[in-house]
């Protein structure tokens, strides 16, 4: 994997990419988990709550004023039984 980047610590995140793609799944899945958790408050924080709470409060203001496209039970359900049907859009 390359990228047009052209920093020092770029190509080492790309060098260290290709050597973690080379990894058996589950190792891959380790390295992938602690660099995610490298990046911000652990699941379940004060951090976190704050942040869904915001995001839940942002989503049901945008529902109250239309900016949000909602969807009914039957127009879901049947979006589903098209999904299960003709299987997933590439």
């Amino acid at each position: 994997m390359t990228t047009a980047t052209e920093t020092p610590d770029a190509a080492e995140a790309d060098a260290l990419i290709d050597r973690a793609l080379k990894l058996p799944p589950a190792e891959r899945e380790r390295v992938g988990l602690a660099v995610l958790g490298s990046l911000g408050a652990p699941p379940n924080s004060d951090a976190d709550r704050g942040y869904w709470k915001a995001e839940i409060a942002r989503r049901i203001e945008a529902v109250r004023n239309g900016t949000m496209k909602t969807y009914t039970l039957d127009e879901t359900m049947d979006y589903l039984q098209r999904v299960v049907d003709e299987g997933p859009s590439t």
